[in-house]
């Protein structure tokens, strides 16, 4: 079986280089002969460039180019094509004798037997995956890729400058930032009001609008260390009897008010009123009173002498 090899590329182009030249050279009328045709026509019907451009819809620019064989300046082939049937019909020509004046054709491009053109090799002809080159050439570019990137791997291990783990924050740092800044400063306080607010107590919450507060309202606080049974009355109408576990509980009460725990609470134990220790009542264990009183009047509000009699 014999074997085709390919001819070599300069041996080709200079083929169709001929080719094309006799392509180009080989019309059968030159441009100046069909100018000069075009141009008798037009004097022995008397018109001038105007009248004809005017008739035919053709530019006067291009009616003078087609008559001296300016080829450059002649519009392409498809609109000149479309220009000469109206010249010839205008100036009764017959029928075809200005299409010598058409720019020729481009040249075909030669087809192998699989279809695809002829022309010469060069990388950025290559059909990836399709041909032998570019399979060889895709190869080589995806194998010089992977030896880099390795290669660039094993640089940054050797320099230990590949991180593999996230950055870690510095609790330390934080740690001591809040070390440095004591609560006791009241600078810093200040501009802590969350903590501030954890702080407070229950009457400094009541007495934190100021004023005058409502009449016998006060705060009940009970800190026991061990189960009661608990019942209280008060002056705004509550009436509860529950059993308290130990602990601690406040309540917000409206005096007057009574107070009973069973069994009467131990010298551990602790009932505040407004923060101020509640004694029970005389010869009564257990038993707590509260009488309603006026309250006191802010500072502010009070007199600063003392009134005079009538």
């Amino acid at each position: 079986m014999r074997l085709k090899l390919p001819r070599p590329w300069w041996r080709r182009s200079r083929r169709s280089g001929a080719a094309e030249g006799e392509s180009i050279t080989g019309s059968p009328e030159s441009l100046q002969e069909i100018g000069a045709l075009v141009r008798r026509r037009r004097e022995d019907l008397g018109l001038s460039l105007r009248d004809l451009a005017i008739e035919t819809r053709i530019t006067t620019s291009v009616i003078e180019a087609l008559e001296r064989g300016w080829r450059d300046r002649l519009p392409e082939r498809t609109y000149l094509a479309s220009m000469l049937p109206q010249l010839e019909e205008r100036l009764e020509l017959p029928t075809g004798s200005l299409d010598p004046a058409l720019p020729p054709r481009a040249p075909a491009l030669r087809l192998d037997a699989s279809g695809r053109g002829l022309r010469r090799f060069t990388p950025g002809t290559i059909d990836v995956l399709t041909t032998w080159q570019g399979s060889v050439v895709y190869a080589l570019a995806i194998g010089l890729s992977l030896m880099a990137l390795n290669r660039q791997q094993q640089d940054l291990a050797l320099r230990n400058s590949q991180t593999l783990e996230p950055v870690q924050a510095d609790l330390r740092g934080l740690n001591r930032l809040e070390t440095a800044s004591s609560p006791k400063d009241p600078v810093v306080r200040a501009l802590r009001p969350l903590e501030q607010a954890t702080q407070r107590r229950p009457e400094e919450w009541l007495n934190a609008g100021g004023g005058l507060r409502p009449s016998g309202i006060g705060v009940l606080q009970l800190r026991l260390k061990q189960n009661r049974r608990l019942r209280l009355f008060s002056g705004g109408g509550d009436r509860l009897q529950m059993d308290v576990k130990a602990g601690a509980m406040t309540l917000q009460l409206q005096a007057p008010l009574e107070l009973v725990i069973t069994p009467p609470p131990s010298d551990d134990d602790r009932v505040l009123w407004d923060g101020k220790p509640l004694l029970s009542v005389p010869n009564r264990q257990g038993v707590y009173r509260v009488d309603s009183s006026k309250p006191e009047a802010p500072a502010r509000e009070r007199p600063q002498t003392a009134p005079r009699s009538p």
